[in-house]
């Protein structure tokens, strides 16, 4: 069975953007019609934590309901400088309890959203929730 050209350039048109985007039902979508600008409130906004293993060492831990997927991608949705949400790919190593061990793409401090929620997209401005305000200013 030949396929001609015109076939044969459809079936590349749809299959590209099948292989570098995937067909993942969690996708990120950017901001448009200038939303950026309006605050979001966010009360799960935490943290990158640490905890101590028995050798000493320190490791970063986030919750699992923060992760972002696409295809075989990992990502959290991070809180910039400007309060701008990004969306940060990283590398996850095993789970502790509902947390996932970081180990890299992420620093100890960074703030994260902590529970993902498909309806923030990256680039928007998001204000930290009372309870988060409450909880950074007893630390």
């Amino acid at each position: 069975m030949r396929i001609d050209g015109t076939k044969r350039l459809m079936l590349i048109s749809v299959a590209i953007p099948l292989f570098f985007y995937g067909c993942s039902s969690q996708e990120l979508k950017s901001v448009k019609n200038g939303s950026p600008d309006l605050p979001v409130t966010v009360e799960n906004i935490i943290s990158v934590r640490t905890s101590g293993e028995s050798g000493g060492a320190e490791i970063l831990l986030v919750p699992k309901s923060a992760i972002v997927r696409k295809g075989e991608l990992t990502g959290i949705l991070v809180v910039g400088a400007d309060d701008r949400l990004i969306l940060r790919w990283i590398r996850t190593g095993r789970l502790l309890k509902d947390d996932l061990v970081v180990l890299g793409g992420l620093d100890k401090g960074e703030f994260v959203v902590g529970t993902y929620n498909p309806a923030l997209n990256e680039g928007v401005t998001v204000k930290k929730g009372p309870r988060v305000t409450e909880e950074v200013q007893s630390k």
